[in-house]
């Protein structure tokens, strides 16, 4: 059985630490979106982004990719006919911590009340 990808989680009980890794699997995604740096299967990272169902994500998960694709490749919100959606997203309710020794990040995570 294969398991859920970290991005279609339920994230009820989810810690720091967990939000924190997906940040860094979603951020390393869109870093290397042109390459295969961290594919399970050996293919570019763009056939997963845009695989990617951004309705099936939680509004911290879209927060956190929006975030990543202002701050590392903004062309994928045109490149990926899927993201076009995330254009429209607000920023989070609560603020999401996602290190609890660091609480900086750029402009982009505050604007959106994520603290990394």
């Amino acid at each position: 059985m294969e398991s859920k990808k970290i991005y279609y989680q339920n994230q009820d009980k989810w810690s720091e630490d967990d939000y924190n890794a997906l940040h860094r699997y979603l951020s390393k995604m869109v870093e290397h979106a042109y390459d295969d740096v961290g594919s399970y299967d050996g293919t570019k990272r763009i056939n997963e982004i845009q695989g990617l169902s951004v309705d099936d994500m939680t509004k911290e998960t879209k927060v956190l990719l929006y975030c990543s694709i202002l701050s590392q490749n903004p062309a994928l919100l045109d490149e990926c006919d899927n993201l076009k959606g995330l254009k429209s997203i607000t920023p989070l309710a609560h603020r999401l911590v996602l290190n609890p020794f660091k609480r900086s990040g750029s402009a982009i995570y505050r604007q959106y009340n994520v603290l990394y």
